[in-house]
């Protein structure tokens, strides 16, 4: 069955609604106030048609024109729209998917193209105030300043500049004008951080493309000999920009060649935290059963206002185009995170349905809902409200909570008790020693997998290590799948 997306009221654009458009199709029931800017009106109309609790937003005279436009555009958001979080404080907030941003000073590019140092992180508190941080090393991007530097996947930073790392630090390590590292390495052999002699000196942050197809590999487990692809995979992007599709044309490429005749696969999404709609169909489209390609993936469930409804998804031949291959599994093995979310989650509940798909790691965050971009006509406002919920093809999408891991795991710590972790050892991904792919692997040979849990351990360094809130990996977030073309 050839693969379509029916869109029915976005088919004139997915992308980019202009202002002239919403004021064309869409009625001002709500009785925008005289005194509003015409930004203010367009935001307002739009919201009211197409969000997906429109029916929360507050009637005009309950709403204050005088804001700012980011200000405004949060006043007519609903609670149900994101989820509440402590904050660094330790105070509840609210975190919101919907999001409108200011675009009129810079050209709309990929996130890949923004500077960076070229290296994805997570903090650990190393005091019992839990104020200061270090900061551990999740991968780094090949040919940019912190890979020319020699900075490696497992480095613990310690200090930056040779002070102490404080949450506004902490933040700074993702860019900057350069930088100097305090590194250690964690030896299980002492049970304790190892300073490095040397600091690692990072050149000024530049514009890095972090290719989200990042690692690859075919292992052969060592019981059943069977033939294990891997890849990581780190954001649902389609090229480096909008125009492009070169990280789409290699995931086909790996289904075509390099993952031809495979027994077993493991998904890494552990650094996934969302993106197009159209790639994680793509994605779907190379593991599920040779047998259901074609068949209904899921549909996109939009408010009462759209007609019809349900946007419906499917899977096909052509979406893998003429170097892409249906590798026809039965089962997949799916590595997540606490940042995992968005399209990945999505990944993981339109594949149940048709075939067994093992999760290990963390609670996924969930995000079960998806946005559409909407620009305004003078070009400066870019907003991104969420409109539909996603279902799979069981009618299923109660994953706002996210989904439990059938084998919890997390790559670089064993927990102590719920304040205290002890780190591990950390391998480069796709490395069949990696702890989480290792895992699969035992899994996949039939040994299942024993997780040493150090209930009660004495730690033999002066630290009580606790994981952080904060990871980089956050500030690549998708406000929910993306729905494009």
């Amino acid at each position: 069955m050839k693969s379509k997306f029916i869109l029915p009221f976005l088919i004139i654009s997915l992308l980019n609604i202009s202002c002239k458009d919403n004021q064309d199709e869409i009625e001002n029931n709500s009785g925008t106030a005289s005194n509003a800017t015409e930004t203010q009106k367009w935001i307002e109309k739009t919201m009211r048609e197409h969000y997906y609790w429109y029916q929360s937003i507050p009637e005009s005279s309950k709403l204050d024109y005088s804001n700012k436009t980011e200000d405004f555009f949060t006043s007519l958001l609903s609670n149900k729209d994101g989820k509440d979080y402590k904050n660094s404080s330790n105070k509840a907030d609210h975190y919101y998917y919907s999001y409108i941003q200011n675009i009129s000073e810079s050209t709309r590019s990929s996130i890949d193209n923004k500077n960076s140092y070229g290296f994805e992180y997570t903090g650990i508190y190393v005091d019992q105030s839990y104020t200061q941080l270090y900061a551990l090393v999740l991968y780094v991007v090949k040919g940019s300043p912190a890979d020319n530097a020699g900075l490696k996947r497992g480095d613990w930073i310690t200090k930056i500049n040779s002070n102490n790392i404080s949450y506004t630090d902490f933040i700074s390590l993702a860019s900057g004008s350069g930088i100097s590292l305090s590194i250690a390495h964690w030896s299980e052999e002492s049970h304790s951080l190892v300073p490095s002699s040397e600091k690692c000196i990072l050149s000024a942050s530049t514009a890095v493309e972090d290719n989200p197809v990042l690692a690859w590999n075919i292992i052969e487990s060592p019981i059943k000999k069977k033939k294990i692809g891997y890849l990581a995979y780190t954001q649902f992007e389609r090229g480096k920009t909008d125009d492009d599709s070169s990280y789409d044309d290699k995931l086909k490429e790996l289904s075509g060649s390099y993952f031809t005749g495979v027994d077993e696969f493991v998904l890494d999404l552990r650094y996934n935290n969302g993106g197009l709609l159209s790639s994680a169909v793509l994605l779907c489209t190379m593991f599920e059963p040779a047998s259901v390609v074609g068949k209904l993936l899921g549909y996109l469930k939009y408010n009462d206002k759209t007609s019809p409804i349900k946007e419906y998804i499917y899977t096909g031949k052509d979406i893998l185009g003429s170097t892409g291959k249906n590798l026809d599994l039965k089962t997949i093995y799916i590595l997540v995170s606490n940042n995992t979310a968005s399209a990945s989650e999505m990944v993981i509940n339109c594949l149940r349905p048709y075939m067994n798909v093992v999760v290990i790691g963390e609670q996924t965050e969930g995000k079960n809902v998806g946005s559409v971009t909407y620009t305004s006509d003078d070009k400066k406002w870019e907003m991104h409200p969420i409109v539909c919920q996603i279902y799979n093809s069981q009618d299923y999408t109660d994953y706002a909570s996210g989904f439990s891991p059938d084998l919890e795991l997390n790559e670089a710590f064993e927990y102590v008790n719920e304040n205290t972790v002890n780190p591990v050892v950390m391998y480069d991904l796709g490395d069949i020693n990696e702890r989480m792919l290792k895992a699969a692997i035992n899994i996949i040979d039939g040994n299942g997998y024993s997780i040493s849990r150090s209930r009660g351990l004495s730690t033999t360094n002066n630290y009580s290590f606790k994981k952080s809130f904060y990871s980089s990996i956050n500030r690549k977030a998708t406000n929910g799948v993306i729905i494009d073309r």
